[in-house]
């Protein structure tokens, strides 16, 4: 299992050390277990890094936690040129009155350039005798950590909306030769049609509706293909109120009327 590591909300990291490394030639990750939180972000190349037998491969854009008192090694060699950053900070103490926030283990930086900056104003920072530097790096690294959880936040529920879209997709592609009906869709899923109507959108773009008639179009079409039918009896497999109605909405579709369309097909 992943060793996560926790921070908390109200609560700023105590950044114990950082830096750049870049090879100038092979190198391997040393064998070693540490008593702080490690942050690791690539810049270029690749890394791999074993922790608690299990193998990682971190690639450019990515970030990545070594958790303290596990054991980590490298397995193959980095190539030289390879870059990245690395920033310890003392481990975050569970509180009883608050739950912990848990950080990605891995994650791929969907804006790069606001965390490189980030990072580079620390190293400044950790470089110089400024006044308040201390607070001040830390004060940067809890804005890292957070707009990494917030990254993690947004990846995880694009992820949960295209599964979601895609059982919705499911569901209609069932009932193409059925009129439309929400309340199906939503009794089928078990969740509220709003809700799956929302986060539809969100994802295709489309009405659950709208993507709806243009799979019944895409049916139809494959009739016209496949069927000695006619129109009026592919509207009525297709269970559109009537023929001028299918017609309409093929035309919204295709910007074909049915006719039309089908005379290209015998040309």
């Amino acid at each position: 299992m992943e060793q996560r590591v926790m921070m908390n909300r109200s609560e700023l990291p105590a950044l114990i050390t950082m830096g750049v490394f870049k090879p100038a030639q092979p190198w391997i990750h040393v064998d070693r277990i540490l008593n702080m939180d490690t942050l690791l972000y690539v810049v270029d190349g690749e890394v791999t890094v074993c922790e608690e037998e299990i193998d990682y491969t971190l690639s450019s854009g990515q970030a990545f936690f070594l958790k303290n008192q596990c054991r980590h090694w490298g397995k193959s060699p980095v190539a030289p040129g390879s870059t990245w950053y690395w920033v310890s900070f003392a481990p975050f103490q569970p509180r009883a009155e608050q739950e912990p926030l848990f950080l990605p283990k891995q994650l791929t930086l969907s804006s790069p350039e606001s965390f490189m900056d980030i990072l580079n104003a620390m190293l400044r920072l950790y470089r110089s005798a400024a006044p308040f530097s201390m607070e001040r790096m830390n004060g940067l690294l809890y804005q890292a950590l957070y707009e990494l959880l917030q990254q993690d936040l947004q990846q995880r529920e694009k992820h949960r909306g295209s599964a979601l879209s895609s059982r919705i997709i499911a569901c209609l592609k069932q009932q193409l030769e059925q009129p439309f009906d929400s309340k199906r869709i939503a009794d089928r899923l078990s969740m509220n049609y709003t809700y799956l109507g929302r986060v539809f959108k969100a994802d295709t773009g489309s009405t659950i509706n709208e993507y709806y008639r243009k799979l019944k179009i895409q049916r139809a079409i494959e009739l016209m293909h496949a069927e000695a039918l006619n129109l009026s009896q592919i509207s009525e497999q297709l269970q559109f109120p009537n023929p001028y109605y299918f017609s309409r909405v093929f035309k919204q579709v295709t910007g074909l009327s049915p006719r039309d369309y089908q005379q290209q097909l015998y040309r």
